[in-house]
């Protein structure tokens, strides 16, 4: 039958439906490669866990772009450290009151906490190992976290310190990933190192091989498992799948085409070194032909010769070759000029796995518009917001909680009760924020916010990293300071009011109100009475002409 007759015969047949389908799930030649995945299972991390971390450790070290990465993180994530505002409210006759008072102390013994460092020894609070502060502590957690896919934090309850209490970052590769046990006969399972509960699925125990004396020795095979408890523990990551017990390398997607692409890098350096080391050469012209037919370069009579072949050039140098012999030139073709469009491209894949700005993450502002690196810089810090409410929450919410029940419980907290926990325990953490992209349209706009009820103050200063309510108490103190005395102190007046006040001054000034007259203005624009008082007795007044007072 031939091919025309059997295509005639197929359209023919009855009760054959094509189905398109999902092309996703299509099995072809063209997608036998493309594997069956089920997630990020305990058992995949198990099992990969080890190798993807340390691949990531090694381009932390070796890979500028992957240390560009980890930079971005540490400074956008954390920054100068989080901020915390504590929010202690009581209710009289059904009004939420804050109770400032309490609120300053809290703040107060917080940051002397997670700041002090011992000016004998150099040791903090804060930090177990007295080596860190909170703001440094917190940094290397988030360098951490992706560069391993996790961090752990110890907290160290009755540490030596003022308040009684200390944390204690642990290495991820410690937490041992190998370690799995289905049932371990008492109502948990231990999935790659963490134990948990079977039936709520929350973590019980998390199984830490103990290191030696000399971490530099550390041996998974060799060492002891020790149990810390969940309710003593910080581990943050990133869940990507429901029952994820581990924290995988945020780079795992990116890794392959960076390592890629570094390896390209060097070879193609290498070549565009060798290439520039080798800038002439010298042949015979016929390897067949008589020793006599060219000139014996390694003939001492010939010394001149060869060394005046294989001197340093000078420009506009011309050379004749001895008998025999031509002269051929190399011309480099490294480094490859598509090389930088290349780079590009792959930059731009990786930067996508990142989560970056391509321009931001290369370093490479080149034929960048304003509004386009906007648009970027704005949706980047979106994501860096993001990871700091997951780090406020997964860490900086529970160390506070357990620093101020060990601080409740000791004298150092002064007349603040105990049994209040609760009330003291309101609180948010703020994480830092960053110049306006465009101050002047920025700025224009959220007046505009405020202005509308869009948006309030205090939304606005939380935006620009600030708080509205410690900007008022500054700039009280400005004023004062600029005043030399408290008394009279004047509010902030709009523009009619500061223009109503100005035209009262300059008329009382030229003579043409009395003093009183001027207070009772001044009072009725807005300004205090005791304010308009020392306003106006602090105006010199004029004096009148001889001719002004023969009219009068």
């Amino acid at each position: 039958m031939s091919w025309f007759a059997r295509k005639k015969s197929a359209g023919r047949r009855v009760g054959q439906v094509a189905v398109r389908g999902f092309q996703s799930a299509a099995v072809d030649r063209l997608l036998a490669a493309w594997r069956y995945d089920g997630g990020f299972t305990p058992q995949e991390i198990s099992q990969n866990l080890h190798t993807i971390r340390s691949r990531s450790r090694d381009m932390a070290k070796n890979n500028p772009h992957f240390r560009r990465w980890l930079q971005l993180i540490e400074t956008n994530v954390v920054g100068e450290g989080f901020v915390l505002k504590s929010q202690p409210h009581d209710t009289h006759n059904g009004e939420t009151i804050l109770d400032q008072k309490a609120a300053k102390f809290i703040e107060s013994h917080w940051w002397k906490f997670c700041t002090y460092r011992d000016p004998s020894n150099g040791q903090t609070w804060f930090d177990f190992s007295g080596v860190k502060t909170e703001a440094e502590m917190d940094r290397l957690a988030a360098k951490t976290w992706a560069r391993d896919g996790e961090y752990f934090i110890q907290i160290v309850r009755n540490a030596p310190n003022p308040y009684g209490i200390s944390f204690r970052m642990l290495r991820p590769d410690w937490c041992d990933e190998k370690y799995n046990v289905a049932d371990t006969g008492h109502g948990t399972m231990i999935h790659a190192g963490i134990e948990i509960d079977m039936v709520t699925r929350r973590p019980v125990r998390y199984w830490f091989i103990a290191p030696p004396s000399s971490v530099y020795e550390f041996d998974k095979a060799n060492g002891k498992r020790v149990p810390i408890e969940a309710a003593d523990m910080i581990h943050g990551f990133t869940q990507d799948d429901e029952g994820q017990p581990r924290g995988i390398p945020w780079g795992h997607a990116a890794m392959v085409k960076l390592k890629m692409l570094e390896e390209y890098d060097r070879a193609e350096l290498t070549a565009a070194r060798d290439e520039a080391c080798t800038v002439r050469t010298y042949e015979a012209s016929d390897a067949n032909a008589s020793p006599d037919e060219f000139v014996d370069l390694s003939d001492p009579v010939n010394v001149n010769a060869a060394e005046a072949l294989t001197a340093d050039k000078e420009p506009g140098q011309s050379e004749i070759v001895p008998r025999g012999y031509s002269m051929k030139v190399h011309t480099p073709a490294h480094p490859n000029r598509e090389l930088t469009a290349f780079k590009v491209s792959m930059l731009r894949d990786v930067a996508c796995g990142f989560g970056l700005e391509y321009a931001n993450f290369a370093n490479d502002w080149a034929g960048v518009s304003f509004s386009s690196v906007r648009a970027g810089t704005i949706s980047e810090r979106d994501g860096w917001k993001v990871l700091q409410q997951t780090m406020i929450s997964q860490m900086k919410t529970v160390q506070f909680m357990a620093w101020l029940e060990s601080f409740l419980s000791l004298s150092i907290s002064g007349q603040l009760p105990a049994s209040k926990f609760d009330k003291f325990s309101e609180h948010e953490f703020r994480g830092r924020r960053w110049m306006w992209v465009d101050p002047m349209k920025d700025i224009a706009s959220s007046v505009i916010a405020v202005n509308q009820r869009w948006k309030s103050n205090t939304d606005i200063a939380a935006d620009m990293g600030t708080d509205y309510f410690d900007n008022i108490e500054q700039i009280k103190r400005e004023e004062v300071a600029l005043r030399g005395s408290s008394k009279g102190s004047v509010p902030v007046l709009d523009a009619a009011q500061t223009t109503s006040a100005l035209l009262v001054v300059q008329e009382y000034a030229n003579g043409g109100i009395a003093e009183a007259a001027a207070v009772a203005l001044l009072t009725a624009a807005g300004v205090p009475a005791e304010a308009a008082k020392l306003m106006i007795a602090s105006q010199p007044v004029a004096e009148k002409s001889e001719d002004n007072e023969k009219e009068e």
